[in-house]
C-alpha cells in the first residue's frame, strides 16, 4: 500500500511540474530577454526583444535603485521588441543605477470572449468520438485549488487519427520531443509532444499526444478550422490506446506572477479559466457531455467566420490550401 502511494505521489509530482512549466509558461523564458539603451541625458530605456510568436504578459519591477525611483510594468508584449520604460535620473547630472527582476506568462489577460462562438471538433469530418473530462492533477494529489472553469477534454482513440485545427488561430509554442514507450502501462505521463494556438480574441488552444515528427504546422503558422496538426501517439500498447487531450483557455490570474518564485505546489492555484466551448456536431451545435459519443462535422460557414477578406478570395479559388 505505501509503494502504490509513492508512485501515485511521484506521477502527480511530474505532472504537477509538468503543468506549472510546460502549460503555464511562467518566469524568464530563455526566449524573451530585457536590454537597455543609456541616453544623454543619463535616462535609460529597458526594452525587450521576443524571439517567439503569441502574445505574453510581463512583469517588470526595479529595486535597489539609485538616483531614480522604483518603477513597475505590467502588460501584454506581441512585437519581436519594443519599450518598457524610460527611467529617469532624479539629479540629471548623475547616472543611475538599479536591479530588476521579470516575468512572464503566455497569453492575454481576461480576453473579452463570445460564449457563442462556435467550434469545430478536432478530428476528422464523420468521425465518430467518446469525450470524457480530465482529471485535474494538482486537485486529485495535492489539494490545490482546481483552476476556475476547469474543462479539458480526453478522447481514446484505437488508431493513429488524424488531430485537426478547431478555430483559425497562430502556433505559438510546439513540443515535439519524445518518443515515450507504450509497452508500458500507465495511466499518466508528462512525456506528451504537444501544440498550443493563440486565437485572435487572446483565447488559446492546447492539443496535447502527438506523434514524434507527426506534426503539420510550424511555429508562427496561421492555422484554420480544420487544418491538419498531426498524428495521435500510440499512449497505452496494452490496451492499444492513443490518447488525445484538448481545451480551451485563457489568461486570467495574472498579477500573481510576480510572486510565482514564493508559491509552492501545494497552494498553486492555476493562471487560466477554462472555456466551455460549443462544438459542432451532427446533433448541431453542442456542449459535448463526458462519456457520450459526437460525430464530428463541418460547415463551411463556420470555417469562414474568422477569414479575413482576402483568405475568403483565396479559399474560393483553392480550399485545398487552407487544409
Amino acid at each position: 500500500m505505501k509503494n502504490l502511494t509513492r508512485i501515485k505521489l511521484k506521477k502527480a509530482i511530474i505532472c504537477l511540474i509538468l503543468l506549472a512549466i510546460n502549460n503555464y509558461s511562467f518566469a524568464q523564458d530563455q526566449n524573451i530577454t530585457i536590454n537597455r539603451t543609456v541616453n544623454n541625458d543619463n535616462s535609460v530605456n529597458l526594452n525587450y526583444e521576443k524571439k517567439i510568436p503569441g502574445s505574453y504578459y510581463l512583469f517588470l519591477e526595479l529595486s535597489d535603485v539609485r538616483n531614480c525611483y522604483a518603477e513597475v510594468y505590467r502588460g501584454v508584449i506581441t512585437g519581436s521588441s519594443g519599450r518598457l520604460l524610460n527611467i529617469k535620473p532624479i539629479d540629471a547630472q548623475q547616472t543611475i543605477s538599479y536591479s530588476y527582476k521579470f516575468n512572464t506568462i503566455i497569453g492575454v489577460p481576461d480576453p473579452k470572449t463570445d460564449s457563442l462562438f462556435q467550434y469545430f471538433l478536432p478530428f476528422k469530418t464523420g468521425e465518430k468520438v467518446k469525450i470524457q473530462e480530465a482529471v485535474n492533477i494538482g486537485e486529485k494529489y495535492f489539494g490545490a485549488e482546481k483552476p476556475q472553469n476547469w474543462k479539458s477534454y480526453v478522447v481514446n482513440l484505437k488508431s493513429a487519427d488524424t488531430i485537426f485545427s478547431m478555430r483559425k488561430g497562430i502556433v505559438v509554442k510546439i513540443i515535439n520531443e519524445y518518443n515515450d514507450d507504450a509497452s508500458i502501462k500507465k495511466n499518466y505521463t508528462s512525456k506528451r509532444n504537444y501544440i498550443i494556438v493563440e486565437h485572435e480574441d487572446g483565447t488559446l488552444a492546447s492539443y496535447k499526444g502527438f506523434q514524434i515528427n507527426s506534426i503539420k504546422v510550424k511555429l508562427g503558422q496561421t492555422v484554420y478550422p480544420q487544418t491538419q496538426l498531426g498524428l495521435v501517439q500510440l499512449f497505452d500498447k496494452t490496451t492499444n490506446n492513443y490518447r488525445f487531450d484538448f481545451s480551451i483557455y485563457y489568461l486570467s490570474n495574472y498579477e500573481n506572477i510576480s510572486n510565482s518564485e514564493k508559491r509552492t505546489y501545494k497552494d498553486y492555484s492555476g493562471y487560466y479559466n477554462f472555456i466551455t466551448p460549443r462544438f459542432l456536431t451532427t446533433d448541431g451545435l453542442t456542449i459535448v457531455e463526458p462519456n457520450k459519443e459526437y460525430m464530428a462535422s463541418f460547415d463551411e460557414s463556420i470555417l469562414l467566420q474568422e477569414m479575413t477578406r482576402s483568405e475568403k478570395k483565396k479559399y474560393a479559388k483553392d480550399p485545398s490550401q487552407f487544409k
